[in-house]
């Protein structure tokens, strides 16, 4: 093999063959070459591979696209990486892998085997509803400002509670992603709230907000009077219930039991409530019971007394609604406000312990004595009527008699 050092004047004078090719070697740095052919001079390295008996001829790049100094400083780095036992060529390198924010929540989700049907589905409507556009993004590019800017974005127009817990989920799909894949995640971007919120962001103080008896009429008022049948009714039937609002959401006609009054629900499981049955059967007041008649009158789209938009055969974000309302009343509520609201006024009607709890299905499990009590879903009849005329008498503005009481207002 000839050999020359190569430097842009000895290179000049390298006269190219006709045909075939013909290898020159650096005298200076040994490995380091350059082939000439009729077309172009092109500079590569050829060495042995540490470990191994190999010589892979690693291409650098042509004459003139590469300065000599250029393509030296490249081989010095490619010999370096064959002393070490490495082939830096090119097409030897792996792959690089990216994992998009929704590979975090795909794969987070399947580790967690345990977690209620109702907490997926939350988990997968913070994910679509306050970073959708970040779910196509790696992951590896969101950073502690977007996450802090979202955070107090979300703080404004979702509440503080609800944007904590979304970050809360994206903290922990980065925690599991430093886990499994260390060589593509490098750092948890929700590190950074931390460092501008200090140690206490992420604290939340429980909700005790309802809505108070002044504001119920005027509330009401812009309910009854809302132009979407299927809000109003939604939001009446939390009211008249005090369901969570996915227990609502699902209801179907089948668990509409007319001819006795009664309507049959699913529960939500949450931390610290564990229903000792699958479904709960409830009795309707009279408020309900001509709420539903009247809902049923006017049709139905499918087995959904709330159907939901295509795909989702039932209402699964009916948080329009309440800006609606909000917007048309000025009383701020969360659908959960109209739980509390619920039981608030329960409570204020001295309905016994045990039968406030069995009408939210609070589990009895840890409580010895309640574990002992059968509450029948007639037992509740009486107390869940009071409850509904209380309300109306609430959304009248007066105290009426319970007779006078027992019509929708």
């Amino acid at each position: 093999m000839p050999s020359l050092k190569i430097t842009k004047a000895n290179l000049k004078e390298i006269v190219k063959p006709t045909a075939g090719q013909v290898d020159y070697f650096d005298t200076e740095l040994a490995g380091f070459g350059v082939r000439a052919t009729k077309e172009a001079l092109t500079f590569f390295v050829r060495a042995r591979q540490r470990g191994t008996s190999k010589k892979p001829f690693i291409h650098i790049g042509a004459f003139g696209l590469y300065t000599c100094e250029q393509a030296r400083a490249q081989a010095t780095g490619y010999l370096q990486k064959l002393k070490e036992g490495i082939n830096p060529h090119p097409d030897r390198q792996p792959k690089l892998v990216t994992i998009t924010v929704a590979d975090l929540h795909r794969q987070y989700m399947s580790t967690k085997k345990t977690l209620a049907p109702a907490t997926i589905r939350q988990y997968a409507a913070w994910m679509e509803n306050h970073f959708k556009d970040w779910l196509t993004l790696p992951a590896d590019t969101i950073t502690g400002s977007m996450v802090l800017e979202r955070l107090e974005l979300m703080e404004i127009t979702n509440g503080k509670s609800q944007a904590i817990n979304a970050v809360k989920l994206l903290r922990s799909l980065f925690r599991f992603g430093l886990a499994l894949h260390p060589g593509v995640i490098h750092r948890n971007p929700v590190d950074g709230v931390r460092e501008v919120r200090e140690r206490d962001w992420a604290k939340k103080k429980r909700r005790i907000t309802f809505i108070k008896p002044e504001d119920l009429p005027i509330w009401f008022k812009a309910v009854n009077a809302y132009d979407n049948p299927k809000g109003r009714d939604y939001m009446l039937l939390l009211l008249y219930t005090g369901l969570r609002r996915n227990e609502a959401a699902r209801l179907k006609w089948s668990d509409i039991d007319f001819k006795r009054k009664a309507f049959t629900f699913t529960p939500e499981k949450k931390r610290g409530e564990k229903p000792e049955d699958d479904q709960v059967t409830m009795p309707m007041s009279e408020q309900l019971y001509k709420l539903l008649l009247k809902r049923r009158a006017a049709g139905y789209e499918n087995e959904y007394i709330f159907p939901g938009k295509h795909p989702a055969p039932f209402l699964s974000n009916p948080d329009n609604y309440k800006r609606d309302i909000i917007a048309a009343s000025g009383v701020q509520f969360c659908f959960h406000d109209l739980r509390r609201t619920f039981i608030t006024i329960a409570e204020g009607l001295d309905v016994p312990h045990y039968s406030l709890k069995a009408l939210l299905n609070h589990s009895m499990g840890n409580d010895v004595t309640g574990g002992y009590i059968q509450i029948t879903t007639e037992r509740l009849r009486e107390p869940m009527q009071k409850i509904a005329d209380r309300i109306t008498e609430l959304i009248a503005g007066e105290l009426a008699t319970p007779e006078k009481s027992k019509v929708l207002a």
